[in-house]
C-alpha cells in the first residue's frame, strides 16, 4: 500500500462528494492510501495574476507546506484545486520573485523549498497505479459504454504552467475509459469552458456554453459524459434542465465509473444524486441490476 497526501478541497465535502467518495474508495482497491491533510483550508478557487498578492497565496501555500507531513506529491480531484495549487507553488519559486517568497514564508513562518509536487487522481492512476495494473481490478468492463471524457478549461490551462497532458487534446481519462472496457468517444469540445464561472451574473451566456459542448457530444454519438470537475458536472447536468432542445445525456464523475468497474458497490455511489438519471443506462449495459 502506497500512502500519498491527499487534498480534497471543499468543494468535495459538499457538492461534489460523489467525486471524493468513488476516488477514496477506489484508491483504496488500487493500493493506493490518500491520507486526507490533518489540517487544510480553501485553496481560493480562483488562481490570482496578481504577481504580488500574498494574501491569495498564503492559503494554497499551506496546504503544500501541510502536505510534506505525509508525502512529496500531493493528490488532488478537484480541476479549480489543482490549477490554483500547482500554479501557486511554481509562481512562487520562480527566480525573480526571491523577495515575494521571502515575505509569504516569513508571514506563514515556515521553511518550504517547494518540492510537494501536485497531482491529479488521473495522473496518480496513469503513473502509480499504472493503467495495465488498473486492467487487472476490472471486475466490471464498461463494454459499449460510449462515454465522453471531458476536461474542461483548468485542467489544461495555462499549459505551460500545469504541464497536464496535451492542451488541445488530452486524452489521460480515454486511456483510464479503455483500461475499463469503455469506448471513448472522440469530440472537439472537450476542452471548452463550460461556463460554471458565470452562471449566477450571465445565466444566459453559461446556458449557452453549456449547450455547445453538450451538442458537439451528442453529435459525436457518446451516450454519457464524464468530468474531473464538481463545476462542470454541475453545468453540463444542472443546465439541461433549462434547456430548449432535450439531450438526456447523463453527467458522471469519472471516479463513479472508474468504482462502479472495480467492483465498489453501486449503493455507495450516490447515482440518484443526478438531474439526469443515469441508472437506465447503467441497466440498458448490464453494470446495474
Amino acid at each position: 500500500m502506497i500512502t500519498l497526501a491527499y487534498y480534497p478541497g471543499c468543494t468535495l465535502y459538499t457538492k461534489g462528494k460523489n467525486l471524493d467518495i468513488a476516488a477514496r474508495k477506489s484508491a483504496e482497491l488500487l493500493g493506493v492510501e490518500l491520507k486526507e491533510l490533518e489540517s487544510w483550508n480553501c485553496c481560493g478557487a480562483i488562481y490570482s495574476p496578481v504577481t504580488d498578492d500574498i494574501a491569495s497565496q498564503v492559503a494554497p501555500i499551506r496546504n503544500l507546506i501541510e502536505a510534506q507531513k505525509i508525502s512529496r506529491k500531493l493528490v488532488t480531484l478537484c480541476a479549480a484545486c489543482y490549477n490554483v495549487l500547482k500554479r501557486a507553488n511554481r509562481n512562487l519559486f520562480l527566480p525573480e520573485n526571491y523577495q515575494y517568497r521571502k515575505r509569504l514564508l516569513n508571514y506563514l513562518e515556515e521553511s518550504y523549498d517547494g518540492s510537494t509536487e501536485t497531482i491529479h487522481y488521473l495522473e496518480m492512476l496513469r503513473d502509480i497505479v499504472g493503467f495495465e495494473n488498473l486492467k487487472t481490478h476490472v471486475q466490471k468492463h464498461l463494454t459499449s459504454l460510449r462515454v465522453a471524457a471531458y476536461y474542461g478549461c483548468l485542467m489544461v490551462r495555462p499549459s505551460e504552467e500545469l504541464m497536464f497532458d496535451n492542451p488541445d487534446n488530452p486524452t489521460v481519462m480515454e486511456e483510464m475509459f479503455l483500461a475499463l472496457g469503455a469506448s471513448p468517444v472522440n469530440y472537439a469540445f472537450k476542452t471548452e469552458c463550460c461556463g460554471g464561472y458565470i452562471v449566477v451574473n450571465q445565466p444566459e451566456v453559461a446556458k449557452r456554453c453549456a449547450q455547445t459542448i453538450l451538442e458537439n457530444i451528442a453529435n459525436a454519438g457518446a451516450e454519457c459524459i464524464a468530468t474531473t470537475c464538481p463545476l462542470c458536472q454541475y453545468s453540463l447536468d444542472n443546465q439541461q434542465k433549462v434547456m430548449s432542445k432535450e439531450y438526456k445525456l447523463p453527467v458522471f464523475y469519472f471516479t463513479q465509473l472508474l468504482a462502479l468497474s472495480i467492483g465498489i458497490s453501486p449503493e455507495l455511489l450516490n447515482f440518484d444524486n443526478h438531474y439526469i438519471d443515469p441508472k437506465p443506462l447503467l441497466k440498458e449495459k448490464g453494470l446495474l441490476l
